[in-house]
């Protein structure tokens, strides 16, 4: 059976949007949640319709990858992307971030568990206030695609999901390795987080709740939570070792 929608010829463009326009809208509508407001809607459907046609020409029909899961990281990608080209964060809140990051790891060291929010704002030295507001101007970092996480093969270099999508269905014994040793490690740190994080990253990845309607099922403004998920991104990457 194929794993893309059969046409009598292949799909042209039109029958193409026609079928997964509604999937590059849903993507591009997640990502804007947590992007600033010069991003514009348009700009990153159309990054999504380039990522979508590029996948339609580069997907394998004998590989075992349904083509919707396959084109989803293609749309995605493409909009990451764009993203990155844009360079939104001024390096200041890069090194912000970073330097934030370094505290998670350093005080998870020290004491053995996640590090409460007023123990970070002291080893920064900063007020709690001022962290909470690093964790505001902070929180588009939180636009994480999962070629941003680096997993590395035996000799070190480093490939992505998406490379390992795009390759043999057949993967040597190192790679499906390489592949469960990956998802091990993100489900450890997951684990690791604060309860009220590890609640977050459920609803908000895994049940696709809004920040509105995450922060009334926590009884917190939405804010607030804009606030935990920036700090449960750095958490994690922490937790991984990434930098």
């Amino acid at each position: 059976m194929s794993t893309m929608p059969q046409y009598n010829a292949p799909p042209t463009p039109d029958e193409l949007l026609e079928e997964y326009l509604p999937l590059v809208r849903y993507h591009a509508d997640q990502l804007m949640r947590r992007t600033p407001d010069s991003i514009e809607l348009g700009d990153l459907i159309n990054a999504g319709v380039l990522g979508l046609l590029d996948g339609a020409q580069r997907f394998d029909h004998s590989r075992e990858v349904q083509f919707k899961t396959f084109v989803s990281y293609r749309v995605r990608g493409s909009m990451i992307d764009y993203l990155r080209a844009y360079d939104w964060m001024p390096r200041g809140l890069r090194d912000h971030a970073k330097e934030m990051q370094g505290a998670f790891m350093e005080l998870e060291q020290l004491h053995g568990r996640p590090a409460e929010e007023q123990e970070i704002a002291d080893h920064l030295g900063v007020k709690l206030s001022d962290y909470r507001e690093r964790l505001n101007q902070v929180r588009y970092m939180s636009v994480i695609h999962f070629d941003d996480i680096p997993m590395h093969n035996s000799d070190g270099d480093e490939f992505s999901i998406l490379e390992t999508l795009e390759a043999d269905p057949l993967l040597t014994p190192e790679s499906q390795n390489t592949m469960i040793e990956f998802v091990q490690q993100l489900a450890d740190a997951i684990r690791e987080l604060p309860t009220r994080e590890n609640v977050l990253i459920t609803l908000y990845y895994y049940e696709e709740l809004t920040m509105k309607e995450i922060a009334l099922i926590l009884g917190l403004t939405e804010s607030r939570v804009s606030q935990l998920h920036s700090q449960m991104v750095l958490r994690l990457r922490s937790l991984m070792g990434l930098g």
